[in-house]
């Protein structure tokens, strides 16, 4: 079972980031995000990721707020498991 971490409870994405990689790892290798200006480039290499892929994450580029995007994602992780 996947676990999600609301993005409205953290700081900043690379704190989300770094408490979803546990949940990112069981659907392959995912990079770790290192720059919070780098939040999009990081999220769209996740969509390499084939499981994730499948499920239908949202691609990072049509959302401006990375809370926004972190929030559909975890919809459809959560959906997924």
């Amino acid at each position: 079972m996947s676990t999600t971490v609301d993005p409205r409870i953290v700081d900043n994405v690379i704190q989300w980031a770094d408490y979803m990689y546990p949940t990112i790892q069981q659907y392959g290798v995912g990079a770790q995000l290192m720059a919070e200006s780098e939040w999009q480039e990081w999220a769209g290499g996740l969509l390499g990721l084939a499981p994730l892929a499948k499920l239908g994450v949202p691609n990072a580029y049509q959302f401006t707020d990375w809370r926004e995007w972190a929030m559909r994602f975890n919809d459809v992780i959560n959906q997924g498991s």
